[in-house]
This record gives C-alpha cells, structure tokens and sequence, in this order.
C-alpha cells in the first residue's frame, strides 16, 4: 500500500509544472485555513504550513537547493488537501482527510533530509542577518 501511495504521488506531480504552482501560490491561503480546520490530524497544520512556505521560497528563487521533484511533490500534496474530490471524501466525519494526511506525511518521509537540509541553511541565513 505504501508503494501504491507513493505512486498515486509520483504520478500527481508529474503534472505540476512551474506555471501550475504560480497558480498554486494564490490558493496558499485557502489551503492553510483548510488544514487549520481539521481537528483529527493535529499535525496537518505545521505540515501545510511548512509545505506552503517551501513552494512559496521556490516561487520566489530563495530555495534553489530542495530538489524540483521534492516542490512537484509538496505542491501536488497541498493541491490535494484543496481538492474537492479524494479518495475518502472530507466530508466524513474523523477519517475525512486521512488521505490527505497521509499523502502531505509520505512527502515529508520521501524528503526529510532535504527538507531539514533547507531548514538549517534558512536558520544560517537568519543568524547571519
């Protein structure tokens, strides 16, 4: 099953393109309230707000080490979280969005140390301003 999940991913971010996650960065918003609103999966909101900060850094040129694949993968993920049709449909009470959780965590298991790699160099940047 996990390999299943990781290709249903791979095969979403195919389809993400530069242009697409232009598009994206205005529907950021939205996609943060969304996951503030989800009470099952109290992770989801750092998750969604880590994700949205990282793509928001590739639009704007700042996070040139995190690998191209890794932003198609998160901007696919939040994209799916907004998505009004999933595999488990939101609508259902308590297991509503385990699809999405599920999908945003395996992006971070997928990418952790590039993700940590981005992490430290930001808190570099930061202490050398």
């Amino acid at each position: 099953m996990k390999q299943d999940l990781h290709q249903f991913i791979l095969d979403g971010a195919r389809r993400i393109t530069p242009r697409y996650i232009s598009k994206l960065i205005r529907q950021l918003p939205e996609i943060r309230l969304v996951a503030t609103q989800v009470a099952e999966f109290p992770q989801l909101t750092d998750q969604v707000e880590f994700l949205a900060e990282l793509i928001e850094d590739f639009h704007s040129g700042l996070n040139q080490d995190v690998p191209y694949t890794a932003i198609a993968e998160a901007a696919f993920a939040l994209s799916y979280l907004r998505k009004g049709v999933d595999i488990i449909p939101d609508r259902i009470p308590e297991i509503g969005y385990a699809d999405d959780a599920a999908i945003i965590t395996a992006v971070f298991e997928t990418y952790k140390e590039a993700f940590l790699k981005h992490l430290v160099e930001q808190d570099r940047k930061r202490l050398k301003q």
